[in-house]
């Protein structure tokens, strides 16, 4: 009788640090999926910055040499 409850408990123990593990590992996949995401916005948010700030400074530029040419 004692070893049928040991090993239920041992089994239930078993099936309750699978769960943990698996709880883990799909923890971790989201945050890397989400620690990717988040880079990979960053990135092309500044590229869009960088390239918005040179079309500002090309067309301030351009805006000048008209004034200047007429």
């Amino acid at each position: 009788m004692q070893m049928k409850l040991e090993k239920k408990r041992s089994s239930s123990m078993d099936k309750i640090m699978n769960k943990l593990r698996s709880a883990q590992k799909k923890a971790h996949e989201m945050r890397s999926s989400m620690l990717a995401n988040q880079s990979h916005e960053v990135t092309r948010s500044s590229s869009k910055a960088l390239s918005f700030r040179q079309t500002r400074q090309i067309g301030s530029l351009s805006g000048c040499f008209t004034c200047h040419a007429f």
